[in-house]
């Protein structure tokens, strides 16, 4: 049918000059929204690491069965997440990597010492992509390791063109829905004549196909349901289908074009909720959401009556008699002009809201991608605002119909770059979160030591530690201790004790102080992941020369054997066996089957029934206390049994590490009996036998 178009009983065509002008003119629109795109840093997803188990350059004695990742914020992890070794580049693990709210967890084989490689890539909550690399090392006294592997990297321009055909396709079919009722059937009752809808409800399957193509391609391939965006594309690219069925059965049947109407009414919501109006820190969210949805709602009508005029309005005046075609575009064309009037008025507050949300500066305008896109957006907007101004003002009083349609025209393209610069903004992060990013998440703090005068006790709470200070008159104070040395800040703490809960206040890093005095045998510290319980004691006295007592003898023993259970959470434990002979001599064998040697500057290794193999190793000083020369709070909490033996229990705190202790002592011979210690990710019970016993550690043959 070409390019000739009947507006309003009046025929022209577009010269050669006008089509370039206009193809210019959104070739323009895209290349500017690119370029401001293309100009920001690279793209900051929404999700952040958090920490790392082992840490970046983490050299651990023995190794880990898997490696965690915590995020700030829900994840689902991708295929491109893997560990390697850095000798081979051969991947070393044992499953596929999951992800549980924030958390990613790659389970690993058994490894040799050696240096190892983490490359990780996750999809945030709503839909971004972000990924990154460290690297650990396995055997004590190795060199802090390098990664061998490089990020992966985002896919920028797959997901603008996804997100583009989405956003043409919503404002295409809600648009069209939208006008239907609005304008269209109210301008043919005053023209008295039949509701001709099978252009619009044509445009409008187109709409809703477009829609679903992007939704499809935005879609997570896999477990799309386990985040935001996921769940909320995936309800979009059902609602698209089935309106674009709807639609095009409207085209024979009006009946159902109701049903069409309320799946693009349902439609509407879904980049709000996908997108940033959901993200953290966007307050208050429901006034975001609002906002949002008015927003897309706003432009949605503005080019459905545009979308209408340019290709409904030709079709239907066919059908019509001279006059009813005069009556219908008398009464179409200004309700059409007010209602983009209204539109643009809805567009400017709901914009200006969300621009205040989205920004925290006004140099972010022009100092990151989602400012300049924003510009470029704004731009375009007000372009097409002027445009719409010379229509309602100029060329609608003065008839002049020709130039109306090519304007119409001239602003459909416009709008076309609009969505383009739309589809970058959705992929970009906002300036607000960019500079949270750039500024990273509140540096987390040592942990301070406990108050002079209180007794100390240590407990477990998943991968944290958990120690109790009670002070003189019943003052409880708890500190959490995180997997990386550091204060936990921001729980929601509090203390239950004889059946009734006291809230904490902040107290430092990682520090909770109950408000109000608290005595009782047995107080629970609630962290909102569960209780910690603590045994309190009766009566307590001064214990820091029993302690010093207990480090000599330790430290004059000339063999033992220690069985140790060691842990760095609920579900990862090991047990190992330890025999040592002063002052350089040791073995081991752990409960997974690894075993070593150790004699001097010599080392063998071995896993399972496998041979040992041979290395340099640091010369060891034996045995040696595993709490430090200074200790804190050591108080005697009573006594305990440990084989049959009556034991002194003593507990202190150790800032060195950090940690908390619990020991018993043997009053007799002052030597440790066995001992609970409570670190950072770091649970260990030992027991202490065979002291002073003939064992002999000699060289492998």
């Amino acid at each position: 049918m070409g390019w000739r178009r009947t507006v309003l009983g009046a025929t022209t065509k577009p010269s050669d000059e006008t089509l370039t002008r206009w193809t210019r003119t959104l070739a323009a629109a895209a290349a500017f929204s690119a370029a401001a795109a293309a100009a920001a840093p690279a793209a900051w997803a929404h999700a952040r690491m958090v920490s790392t188990r082992p840490g970046d350059g983490a050299v651990v004695a023995s190794a880990p069965s898997q490696v965690t990742i915590r995020f700030d914020d829900t994840v689902r992890v991708l295929g491109r997440t893997t560990v390697v070794a850095n000798s081979d580049k051969r991947p070393v693990t044992a499953g596929k990597p999951r992800a549980s709210g924030r958390i990613v967890t790659i389970p690993l084989h058994k490894l040799r010492d050696g240096d190892y490689t983490v490359r990780w890539s996750v999809l945030s909550d709503d839909g971004h992509t972000v990924d990154g690399v460290f690297a650990f090392a396995v055997g004590a006294g190795r060199a802090p390791p390098t990664a061998a592997l490089k990020a992966g990297g985002t896919n920028l321009t797959r997901g603008v063109i996804s997100r583009w055909f989405f956003f043409a396709g919503l404002l295409v079919a809600v648009g069209v829905a939208l006008f239907l009722p609005l304008a269209w059937r109210p301008a043919l009752r005053s023209a008295g004549a039949d509701q001709a809808e099978g252009a619009l409800w044509a445009l409008a399957f187109a709409g809703f196909l477009l829609a679903f193509l992007g939704a499809a391609s935005l879609i997570p391939h896999h477990d799309p349901g386990t985040i935001r965006f996921g769940v909320a594309y995936e309800a979009g690219g059902i609602i698209a289908i089935v309106g674009a069925t709807l639609s095009a059965i409207a085209l024979v049947d009006r009946r159902l074009g109701r049903g069409a109407f309320i799946c693009a009414l349902a439609l509407l919501p879904v980049p709000s909720v996908a997108g940033h109006a959901l993200d953290r820190g966007q307050w208050p969210r429901p006034l975001n959401v609002a906002a949002d949805i008015l927003h897309v709602g706003a432009a949605a009508v503005w080019i459905g009556g545009l979308l209408a005029l340019a290709i409904g309005l030709p079709r239907a005046a066919r059908s019509l008699s001279a006059e009813q075609r005069a009556r219908f575009t008398a009464a179409l064309v200004p309700r059409l002009s007010a209602i983009a009037l209204v539109s643009v008025a809805v567009i400017g507050v709901t914009g200006l809201i969300r621009a205040l949300s989205e920004l925290s500066a006004v140099s972010q305008l022009w100092s990151s991608g989602y400012g300049r896109a924003l510009v470029i957006k704004t731009g375009l907007l007000a372009l097409l605002v002027s445009l719409g101004w010379i229509n309602r003002f100029r060329l609608l009083p003065r008839l002049r119909l020709a130039a109306l349609r090519r304007n119409v025209a001239a602003e459909l393209l416009l709008l076309a770059g609009l969505v383009t610069a739309v589809a970058f903004l959705t992929d970009l992060a906002p300036g607000r979160q960019l500079a949270r990013a750039v500024a990273g998440p509140k540096a987390p703090r040592p942990i301070a030591e406990p108050p002079p005068g209180a007794t100390v006790l240590g407990g477990e709470s998943g991968d944290r530690a958990v120690g109790l200070a009670i002070l003189p008159g019943g003052k409880l104070q708890a500190t959490v201790l995180g997997p990386d040395d550091n204060g936990v800040d921001g729980l929601p703490v509090a203390f239950r004790a004889q059946g009734r809960t006291s809230s904490a206040t902040a107290c430092g890093p990682g520090c909770y102080r109950a408000q109000g005095r608290i005595v009782a045998r047995r107080v629970s510290v609630l962290l909102g992941s569960g209780p910690v319980a603590f045994a309190i004691p009766l009566r307590t006295r001064p214990a820091g020369k029993l302690v010093a007592e207990a480090r000599h003898a330790y430290a004059g023993l000339r063999t033992l054997v220690i069985h140790e259970r060691l842990a760095s959470s609920p579900g990862d434990r090991i047990t190992t066996t330890w025999r040592i002979v002063a002052p350089d001599r040791l073995t081991y064998v752990t409960s997974t089957g690894s075993r070593a040697v150790v004699i001097g500057a010599e080392r063998w290794d071995a896993n399972g029934n496998g041979r040992l193999v041979r290395s340099a190793q640091t010369p060891l000083q034996l045995p040696g206390a595993q709490w430090g020369p200074r200790w804190l709070n050591a108080k005697a909490l009573g006594w305990a049994k440990v084989a049959g033996r009556r034991a002194r229990l003593v507990s202190f705190f150790d800032p060195r590490l950090p940690g908390w202790f619990e020991v018993a002592v043997d009053p007799a011979t002052h030597r440790p009996l066995e001992l609970e210690m409570t670190a950072a990710a770091h649970f260990m019970h030992h027991r202490y036998t065979n002291f002073n016993q003939p064992l002999q550690i000699a060289r492998p043959r």
